[in-house]
């Protein structure tokens, strides 16, 4: 019985390590096809409002979405900085 239960404590370690790992590239995973959808998004709205692809209205859309979810991920970085705050996760910076 105590050559199990050492077997067992010996081998957690590694299980939860490969579990780790195999969460963080299913997050990974999920950013890259979330980045992806939105690119394709993006793509579909500047082409159905400002042509093809290469054309200054294009890039101008292009750069405009860009610019509006830069400014949204600051905002969500903010949010979560400010909820850690408030729960005392993070000191003053």
């Amino acid at each position: 019985m105590t050559r199990q239960v050492l077997i067992v404590a010996a081998l957690l370690p590694l299980w939860l390590s490969l579990f780790a790992c195999a969460s963080r590239e299913d997050l990974q995973a999920e950013r890259v096809a979330k980045q992806a959808a939105s690119e394709a998004e993006d793509d579909a709205k500047c082409r159905s409002a400002n042509g093809e692809p290469g054309s200054a209205e294009y890039d101008a859309c292009r750069q405009d979405l860009a610019a509006q979810r830069a400014r949204q991920a600051d905002i969500d970085y903010q949010k979560a900085r400010d909820f850690d705050r408030v729960l005392g996760g993070l000191d003053d910076l």
